[in-house]
């Protein structure tokens, strides 16, 4: 009976045994497949020295174009900065040109390191690196808002802000009370009638352009007429201006570059000045006519004479002509 208890409870402790290998056993597999460690595969040690790594610790990731490519191993603090290791699983082709920096996944916090090879002539393997300068976006955030507080307050920015603010509160206060051209525009029924009427005579005007009504609508509607009117009044145009060109007729001679009519109608006009100065001066017959008074009233006499013996000759011509009739028979 005891030795069937003792059988029994060793049968227990082999069951619970085996149990618990099994489960370290999956613990061990299921943490190298989530932590994705290859324990096996060949590492390449990567180092790189930073001013500041903002924050980046072991165990996050190496990053290349995009890719997970290894962990951070481990930082040491030196003298000249901040040392980070690295382990690749595959080794990387450095070249002059390259950039590794500390970047933020987020706000929130978390950084990896990410490396950007560069397209230059290949560095030896095996050196320390330099790092590009960090940048933290709550330490960026905050200096932005650092900047922008100071330029509120020392720029004056908020004190024009408030100017601002003051007068768009005196200008809607205005427009409120009706001053100005935009108050009565807000405010004066009397501005929207008319403004309503002069709509309404613009959509009249536009419905009688439409029908081809008046001047102005027959020249927008498709009247066939009117337009072989207007292209013959512009082609006789055209003959026009083209005979002007030729200088033919008289207006075409006076617009042509031979200056002899020009000439002509100068030296007209200085004879006629010449003229009118001598008439002016009393010259000659015309002149003393329109200067001396007494030979007009003379030529007026002399013309009221000659009047005079016209009529007496007109009344006495039938008398001597049926005298010289009558004696003539004898």
């Amino acid at each position: 009976m005891k030795q069937h208890s003792v059988t029994r409870g060793l049968m227990m402790e082999m069951v619970v045994g085996g149990f618990m290998v099994l489960i370290f056993a999956g613990l061990v597999y299921f943490t190298i497949i989530l932590s994705r460690e290859a324990w096996f595969r060949q590492k390449y040690a990567l180092e790189v020295r930073f001013g500041d790594v903002i924050g980046l610790r072991a165990e996050d990731n190496v990053v290349v174009r995009g890719m997970t490519v290894g962990k951070v191993k481990s930082l040491a603090l030196q003298p000249d900065g901040v040392h980070v290791y690295a382990a690749l699983d595959k080794r990387l082709c450095m070249r002059s040109g390259y950039r590794i920096e500390v970047v933020s996944t987020s706000i929130l916090g978390g950084r990896y390191l990410r490396i950007e090879e560069g397209a230059g002539e290949e560095l030896p393997g095996g050196v320390v690196y330099d790092g590009a300068e960090a940048h933290d976006l709550m330490a960026d955030a905050a200096e932005l808002a650092s900047a922008f507080r100071q330029a509120f307050t020392a720029g004056g920015i908020l004190t024009n802000l408030e100017r601002t603010v003051a007068g768009l509160s005196e200008v809607a206060e205005s427009l409120r009370s009706g001053k100005g051209t935009l108050g009565k525009l807000f405010s004066d029924e009397t501005l929207y009638r008319d403004i309503s009427s002069t709509v309404a005579s613009l959509k009249t005007i536009a419905a009688r352009l439409e029908k081809g009504e008046g001047t102005a609508g027959r020249l927008l509607s498709q009247d066939e007429q009117l337009y072989q009117d207007i292209s013959a009044t512009a082609s006789s145009l055209k003959t026009i201006t083209a005979r002007l060109e030729k200088g033919e007729g008289t207006l075409g001679r006076l617009l042509t570059a031979d200056d002899q009519l020009y000439r002509d109608l100068s030296a007209t006009a200085a004879s006629m000045k010449n003229i009118a100065g001598k008439i002016e001066r009393g010259e000659g017959t015309l002149g003393r006519l329109a200067q001396d008074d007494a030979l007009y009233t003379d030529l007026k006499a002399a013309v009221r004479e000659l009047r005079g013996a016209v009529d007496d000759f007109r009344e006495n011509t039938p008398v001597v002509t049926f005298t010289s009739i009558l004696f003539g028979a004898f």
